[in-house]
């Protein structure tokens, strides 16, 4: 890529929400300091050069990776990286003139803005309103994964983006996709369809069968409280309607139950796609604008 004077390198899951045209002002090699002494590479500012290229490459097989990657590679290959100086966009022209050019430099946390800081105190430990890139890293937290909305905050950030996004793609029309919207119709349709199937059935095999079985339940946990014994279920009531010529092989009660539970199943699935669902159709695909091969970055 040496046809190009700076390259600036974004993960896939970050995120521009400010203007970084400042990064293109570092010097050889730019990255943010994680842990007090690792470098990050979510976000690089890259000066493309052959013969650091050739260096690497001569090396790759002889320095330890800690990640076994790219990350851990760099860590080992500028060693001195924890000391280097941090970048500063605002430097006069003529300090720059005068002062050696830096091998690397150290990039504000405002650049690479890691979301662990945000879930640490519920808030940015830095200034908001001057952050530049957000690092979505904590491990498999995705924000282009629709159960990631309501763990990460942040995820809003992301979300906002990708609404504004023109149709270019399918799923980056304000997050529509005809495919994702039609799985969130059925998903919303199937717990009435299944109440509505599970109702008729209840009607035909015996509405009236689940109110006695139930009364008699109730009234049988009744009297075992009332006499803190064992109380044989068949001396509950006598005036049962069930046919006793065609006895049932699963206590009659258990189907209240399973009324019960079936309904209150459909009110959480109903609750859930109301709630979580509708995320999955935000679009996740900001993933390739990111890339650092985009030549827009360059």
């Amino acid at each position: 890529m040496t046809n190009y004077k700076k390259v600036v390198y974004l993960d896939a899951d970050t995120i521009v929400v400010k203007s970084i045209e400042d990064l293109f002002k570092c010097e050889k090699f730019c990255a943010n300091l994680k842990h007090s002494e690792r470098l990050n590479s979510g976000v690089m500012v890259v000066e493309p050069s052959e013969a650091v290229f050739n260096d690497m490459m001569s090396k790759v097989n002889t320095l330890p990776s800690y990640t076994g990657g790219d990350q851990g590679f760099l860590n080992s290959y500028y060693s001195d990286f924890p000391i280097a100086h941090v970048f500063d966009p605002n430097i006069p022209q003529e300090v720059l003139k005068v002062r050696p050019v830096p091998e690397m430099e150290r990039l504000s946390t405002l650049y690479n803005a890691d979301v662990g800081l945000y879930m640490l105190a519920n808030k940015w430990m830095v200034d908001e309103s001057e952050l530049r890139v957000i690092h979505y890293k904590l491990g498999p937290l995705k924000p282009w994964d629709w159960w990631t909305f309501w763990l990460l905050k942040p995820v809003d950030v992301w979300q906002n983006v990708g609404e504004r996004l023109e149709e270019t793609l399918p799923g980056t029309g304000g997050g529509k996709n005809p495919n994702d919207e039609l799985l969130i119709k059925f998903l919303f349709l199937l717990p009435f369809c299944v109440l509505v199937c599970y109702y008729r059935s209840f009607l035909h095999t015996g509405g009236f069968l689940f109110r006695t079985s139930l009364c008699n339940h109730i009234r049988h946990l009744y009297f075992i409280i009332r006499s803190s014994g064992t109380v044989a279920y068949s001396g509950v009531s006598s005036s049962s309607n069930i046919n006793v010529n065609n006895p049932t092989k699963v206590p009659v009660y258990l189907g209240g139950i399973s009324v019960f539970v079936c309904f209150m199943a459909v009110v959480v699935s109903l609750g859930i796609s109301i709630t979580i669902v509708p995320q999955q159709v935000m679009p996740w695909t900001g993933k390739e604008n990111s890339d650092a091969t985009d030549p827009s970055f360059c």
